[in-house]
């Protein structure tokens, strides 16, 4: 027979698990209340103070910027055709080098009649002057008849008075007496005609002043005539004002032009700098005269170096055609960003491949400058 299976061992309770102390329950809450209470300072700093953190950073750096230089529309000041177009699209030019050229064939021809005008009163200014001296010639003879005349009436006077009292005591005639009045007389209409004469010399001089400016006025117009017909016949050359790329050229010989419509645009390169836009808590410490370095994207490995020559005297939203109003409905703040120019000063052997419009991360030295914050 056989052996009887043993009876099942009963159930052992697992032993009870030992309880926490007091301290260990009190370390916990005191962790956790540490830990929120850390945080929460974390989060306050964050809020309150990152703007002072950025501003107090040595270097500032911004991803928005953009290489720029002077870009200048070259158009024309005088309509006609284009006669000649002698430069390519992006050729390197000089300045005064010729860009495009208008036919001028009716702007010389104005040339040619300012020209003549001008001789004219030219000619009629030396006519008028050569008139003066037979005037004046005429007027010192009759200012020496009318001198010899007022003589002739003066002796006149005395001789009528002489008769007269040597009529009264018998010694001459009636007859006689009445004569030397009658000379007398004659004289003095003699003398009133020569000063009528005298006095149409002298106002034949005084015309004579008055037509000499009138033709000196003509002079004068006829020589700003002609120098605007010189302008305007200067304007049929269009030319480089400054060393530097020409853009695409928008006019092609054949083509009419009038005035204000555009040739092309000149690109003032090798001049450089770069235009950056720094957000208005980067620039607590940023002052003209700080050194930078530039990184552009084109170029990964290069460094170019810079100097900080303006500050933008208002944000960009100022400038902006309908600036922001916010003084109605809600207000949303947001962190304003003032252009930062930057001239370059050491391109790194790439001035010649710089180009307007490209993208770079300038980075701002703010201890650089004389007197910034050490």
């Amino acid at each position: 027979m056989a052996p009887a299976d043993p009876p099942p061992a009963a159930p052992q309770t697992p032993p009870p698990a030992p309880r926490r102390s007091r301290i260990a329950i009190c370390f916990g809450i005191v962790w956790r209340l540490l830990s929120f209470v850390l945080a929460a300072a974390i989060i306050y700093v964050c809020f309150t103070q990152w703007n002072r953190w950025e501003g107090e950073q040595r270097y500032q750096v911004t991803d928005d910027a953009y290489l720029q230089t002077n870009l200048t529309p070259l158009a024309a000041q005088v309509s006609g055709t284009i006669a000649t177009v002698p430069v390519q699209d992006f050729a390197t030019v000089k300045s005064g080098q010729v860009i495009a050229t208008i036919q001028d064939d009716t702007y010389r021809a104005d040339v040619a009649r300012a020209q003549a005008v001008l001789a004219q009163a030219e000619a009629a200014l030396t006519e008028t002057e050569a008139q003066r001296p037979l005037l004046e010639a005429n007027l010192h003879a009759a200012q020496a008849i009318v001198a010899q005349t007022t003589a002739s009436l003066g002796q006149n006077s005395r001789d009528v008075a002489r008769q007269r009292q040597l009529l009264t005591s018998g010694s001459t005639s009636r007859s006689d007496v009445e004569q030397f009045q009658t000379t007398h007389a004659v004289t003095a209409a003699k003398l009133q005609q020569v000063q009528a004469q005298a006095d149409a010399v002298q106002k034949q001089i005084d015309l004579l002043a008055a037509q000499e400016q009138q033709a000196q006025a003509n002079i004068s117009a006829a020589q700003a005539a002609l120098r605007l017909a010189e302008i305007n016949l200067g304007y049929t050359h269009i030319t480089a004002p400054t060393d530097g790329v020409i853009g695409t050229r928008q006019v092609l010989p054949g083509q009419y032009v009038g005035p204000g419509a555009q040739i092309t645009t000149l690109t003032e390169l090798p001049l450089i700098w770069v235009m950056a836009n720094y957000k208005e808590t980067q620039l607590t410490h940023v002052v003209v005269g700080d050194d930078a370095t530039i990184k552009v994207d084109s170029f990964p490995g290069a460094v170019l170096h810079g100097r900080v020559i303006a500050i933008s005297p208002a944000s960009g939203s100022e400038f902006a055609l309908l600036p922001p109003d916010n003084a109605t409905g809600n207000f949303t703040k947001i962190v304003q960003r003032i252009t930062v120019k930057i001239a370059v000063t050491d391109a790194a052997g790439l001035a010649a491949r710089l180009r307007a419009g490209m993208s770079a991360i300038p980075s701002i030295d703010t201890h650089s400058a004389d007197g910034s914050t050490p």
